[in-house]
């Protein structure tokens, strides 16, 4: 496989009428992929000053935390996780926007958009636990209700992820297979 073919660099099927007509149909979902990912981060990070900054607020969430039921955002605790998903989003976009859908490279991005999800999940279900052995002053492991800190949607967010990256996994073996049979022809 060559890295031009790999990287759509100087692809003969990047000109293609078929590709630009492609491009042409894709590229407001690219642009909107890349501003949502630019509103989450600034969201993200608005809610957070806001939320953190009312130190009664806080103390009120854990209080309902540690009696009842457990309402904590995972993305609050995985903000560098959110930076990397959304860059890697956007690199993603700015890929496809080139005319590289079906390239290794288009792939590696989405490859690591999942692998950064992965990374963030796991971060927010550590982050809880280190949240809550901080308020406490002791190891909590568990919560009050006997589970990991793992959540429904945590759960939700791994099924994504896996889907994410088995997609990543497809789409580079296809484009590869591409890549081979079009040096063979």
């Amino acid at each position: 496989m060559s890295e031009a073919t790999s990287h759509g660099q100087a692809s003969p099927f990047n000109a293609t009428p078929l590709r630009t007509g492609l491009r042409a149909r894709i590229a407001w979902i690219c642009q909107a992929l890349r501003l949502a990912a630019v509103i989450w981060v600034v969201w993200e990070f608005v809610f957070v000053v806001i939320h953190w900054s009312d130190k009664a607020a806080v103390v009120q969430s854990y209080e309902r935390l540690f009696s009842t039921v457990l309402v904590v955002s995972t993305a609050r605790y995985a903000k560098a996780a959110i930076v990397v998903i959304a860059f890697c989003l956007w690199r993603l976009a700015g890929t496809y926007l080139a005319g590289r859908v079906f390239t290794v490279d288009a792939a590696l991005w989405l490859r690591r958009t999942g692998i950064a999800g992965l990374a963030g999940l796991i971060v927010s279900v550590i982050a809880r636990v280190v949240v809550a052995s901080i308020i406490t002053g002791q190891w909590v492991p568990m919560s009050p209700l006997g589970f990991f800190y793992i959540l429904p949607q945590d759960v939700l967010h791994l099924i994504f992820v896996i889907f994410v990256l088995a997609l990543a996994h497809i789409f580079k073996a296809a484009a590869e297979m591409a890549d081979d049979q079009a040096q063979i022809v």
